[in-house]
């Protein structure tokens, strides 16, 4: 059972810090774009990839948390 939780708040820390840094860059993006005369609004610019950030939260979610579940899983099991 403690696997479980592990693995839970592995993947739990790893979504909040990958929707954290997401966030981070899409903001930084949408900021240079008001510098640029011939860029889209930063408005339209995140509607337009506001489906390709969610995919790429999930998949770096994924990747993430199970390389982090699995090390935490291994030195709980070095540590039992």
């Amino acid at each position: 059972m403690i696997y479980l939780f592990l693995a839970l708040l592995s993947y739990a820390c790893t979504y909040y810090l990958v929707g954290l840094l997401i966030r981070g860059q899409l903001a930084d993006v949408a900021e240079g774009l008001r510098h640029r005369p011939d860029a889209p609004t930063p408005g339209e610019y995140l509607r337009t990839v506001k489906a390709h950030a969610r995919r790429a939260h999930r998949q770096y979610t994924l990747m993430a948390g199970s390389v982090l579940a699995i090390l935490v899983c291994l030195l709980a099991s070095w540590f039992r």
